[in-house]
């Protein structure tokens, strides 16, 4: 009682310690609430600089339909807030297609923040209206092609913007934590600062481990890296 989000990030931070903590989803009228607390807290190095901020629309009327207590430009007031305490953030977002009574306008709205905003990923879903939901029931229900085709329009457009993204890594050399096995032999994925999702090649079991990397490749969804350095107490035994 009588804490938060921020609160409870500088208490975890501060236990001794080599880890890392990635904060989860927050909505933007919560986050809205303690702003400069939140960042002030995502300023210790044991947090990773990655931001899942849901936008959902980027229409203010199609997101009171949707009973999101926030704004499209609260959500811009949000990333302008990280993005100049922490310029390498990782901005993750979420967007819906075709939530009733989004029209053409109102979704082109939606392509136009995104290409502004320029997240570093973008989940896109398609409106599925669940039975016995408000959100089946209203009115100006959009068709099922539609919607799939809005969710295609909008899925490019945040696979061009990923990629736009992490071309920006290219030639970055710094440490990442290696956190799982990659999908292909002898390759580990690890993560730097920013939570990117880094690729490198090993013969040896880097599961844990902290390496130093030089980035040589960008892809819409992940960065792959030459391993610069294994330091002495980080290698296999």
């Amino acid at each position: 009682m009588g804490t938060n989000l921020a609160v409870l990030l500088k208490s975890v931070c501060a236990v001794d310690g080599n880890f890392r903590v990635r904060v989860g989803m927050l909505t933007p009228n919560f986050a809205s609430d303690i702003l400069d607390e939140l960042v002030d807290a995502f300023k210790d190095e044991k947090v990773f600089k990655f931001l899942h901020l849901p936008m959902q629309s980027g229409d203010d009327e199609v997101l009171k339909r949707m009973n999101r207590c926030y704004t499209v430009q609260d959500f811009r007031n949000i990333v302008n807030s990280f993005r100049q305490s922490f310029p390498d953030v990782t901005l993750a977002t979420d967007v819906i297609c075709g939530f009733p009574g989004e029209n053409r306008r109102a979704f082109e709205s939606t392509l136009k923040v995104i290409d502004e905003v320029k997240p570093d990923i973008v989940n896109v879903s398609k409106f599925f209206g669940r039975p016995g939901t408000a959100a089946a029931e209203m009115p100006d229900q959009i068709v099922a092609t539609e919607i799939k085709r809005r969710s295609t329009e909008a899925a490019k457009l945040a696979k061009q913007t990923s990629l736009e993204r992490n071309q920006r890594w290219l030639g970055w050399t710094g440490k990442i934590l290696i956190d799982e096995k990659g999908k292909i032999p002898n390759s580990w994925v690890g993560r730097n600062f920013a939570y990117k999702p880094v690729a490198v090649k090993s013969n040896e079991v880097l599961l844990g481990k902290t390496l130093q990397v030089n980035v040589n490749k960008a892809f819409s969804t992940n960065l792959t890296a030459t391993i610069f350095e294994i330091p002495e107490n980080e290698t296999k035994t």
